[in-house]
């Protein structure tokens, strides 16, 4: 947050709480913090009441609504906007009408107005919105060749930023990245893209490089834990360094795999593709459920993606089901705050790495998770896991169902009202109630 142009604006409503000009200021000042959004919704909605017609006011009160959740009349104000707007604000406005289309799930007309946006003012981060756009239709072919435009965005944020690395910057240079080529007796290295959940559901394409005829296949990337266990189960011919030397004929992310194989989603199949010897750990109920309920707070998003351990007390008079924490980081003493240690086994430190990691999902019935690398993991190996999504979710899960063809084993549980986790803990209760009911039948 700017302390100085808070300050200022500060003074202003001191002087006089109803100008607009100022409340539109602060609100859009604080709210850079998303966690923080929701709570200004009454002070952009006075700053729009105070001045209907003015575009700063209505634009931001649609911003406020959208963070709220209400992406209906976000989208109805932002294309007021599209009216009152000039030169300088049209493309920022067409993007937000993109951003509300997709949170309602229209992502053609999403991708429409990011195009548009595009067209007035050449922004690649329009254009890798509109391949999430293409993605979320149900697109993977299409939605992931236009994603190439990230390396793009990388490199505009890498000067941004005064050259701080971010990952399409990490490898060295002179590489040659693969487009398509004659991949006979050639050698290729894999890097991780995104989070650690995104390299574990895509690393299954890796095989398809073989099949087109590469001699050796190497991964690498920034969690070297995390290669170790995709290398037990995907066949490669090593990891390598991040920093290099690469010793190879191309380089690929791991997200340009699909595409650039020629794959579709008919060639996506839920099987599982990784294996783990379970851990040996005491087993204290007839059902064993571990729990994950926050993700990276890096992510953009993560403030609606991750939720309070205390949404989870709901399941917690189920006859028969033991819980277990599969939470990393401080997060993990949300347990602790509640004073549940205990009847929630903290199985943190025995998660000292992924292939830890993989044995202790192993070793339970069913995992229940925020959308984070964990349910990629426990879908990956087979496990029965439900996945907690946002209203506004994710391109790779389909909103109409709650199976995924990425996994098999996987339930998608989508909030009905974005932020409410109420209904989504009531349906994994109903799952895990099933469960329970058909473990008994079984031992019957």
């Amino acid at each position: 947050m700017n302390v100085d142009r808070y300050r200022a604006h500060a003074a202003k409503l001191v002087r006089n709480p109803n100008d607009p000009v100022a409340l539109v200021e602060q609100f859009s000042n604080i709210s850079e913090a998303l966690e923080n959004g929701r709570h200004y919704l009454p002070i952009a909605r006075r700053a729009y009441e105070i001045a209907p017609t003015e575009l700063s006011p209505v634009f931001n009160y649609g911003s406020a609504l959208h963070r709220a959740g209400e992406f209906g009349k976000a989208k109805d104000l932002y294309l007021r906007c599209l009216k009152m707007a000039d030169a300088d604000w049209l493309p920022k406005v067409l993007h937000h009408c993109g951003v509300a289309y997709r949170a309602l799930d229209e992502n053609e007309k999403a991708a429409d107005y990011y195009q548009k946006a595009y067209d007035i003012d050449p922004n690649p981060e329009y254009l890798k919105d509109r391949a999430l756009a293409l993605l979320a239709s149900g697109r993977l072919y299409d939605g992931l060749k236009a994603y190439e435009i990230r390396r793009e965005c990388a490199e505009r944020k890498f000067k941004r930023n005064g050259g701080q690395l971010v990952v399409q910057q990490k490898l060295p240079d002179g590489v040659r990245h693969w487009q398509g080529e004659d991949l006979n007796g050639k050698s290729i290295v894999v890097y991780h893209e995104e989070g650690s959940g995104d390299f574990i559901q895509f690393c299954r394409f890796i095989p398809k490089l073989r099949a087109l005829g590469a001699a050796s296949i190497y991964i690498c990337g920034p969690v070297p834990n995390l290669l170790d266990l995709v290398a037990d189960n995907i066949a490669v011919d090593g990891i390598v360094p991040l920093s290099g030397p690469f010793d190879c004929d191309y380089v690929i992310g791991s997200m340009s795999l699909p595409w650039r194989c020629g794959l579709d989603y008919p060639a996506v199949h839920g099987r599982p593709y990784f294996k783990a010897e379970a851990a040996k750990i005491p087993l204290r109920g007839k059902l064993n459920v571990g729990l994950v309920w926050r993700g990276n707070p890096a992510y953009g998003q993560d403030v609606h993606r991750s939720m309070a351990f205390s949404e989870f007390c709901p399941l917690f008079d189920m006859p028969d089901v033991a819980f277990y924490s599969l939470q990393a980081g401080a997060p993990s003493l949300e347990v602790t705050n509640l004073g549940l240690d205990g009847f929630v086994a903290n199985l943190e430190p025995m998660a000292h790495n992924w292939r830890e990691t993989a044995k202790l999902v192993q070793a339970l019935d069913a995992v229940v998770s925020v959308d984070t690398a964990v349910a990629h993991l426990a879908g990956a190996l087979g496990k029965s896991v439900f996945i907690l999504t946002t209203n506004a979710s994710d391109w790779r899960w389909n909103r109409r169902s709650r199976k995924t063809v990425w996994y098999d084993s996987a339930q998608v549980i989508r909030q009905k009202k974005q932020d409410d986790w109420r209904p989504s803990i009531n349906t994994v209760r109903e799952g895990l109630k099933w469960m329970t009911e058909n473990e008994r039948r079984r031992v019957a």
